[in-house]
């Protein structure tokens, strides 16, 4: 019964790593072009394309 809780306890903290990692790398790779183009702010509001300043 132990050995049977043992091995859920690491397959559900290696599946919350894992989804902590694939978070981080989404994060920083696909995310990296909208937090460049926003010019630092984290909403966009509609018509923020066409202001200049």
């Amino acid at each position: 019964m132990e050995e049977g809780r043992r091995k859920i306890r690491i397959c559900l903290m290696s599946m919350i790593l894992a989804a902590v990692v694939i978070g981080i790398f989404y994060y920083y790779y696909n995310d990296a072009e909208a937090v460049s183009e926003s010019a630092g702010t984290l909403i966009q509001r509609p018509g923020a394309e066409s202001y200049v300043g």
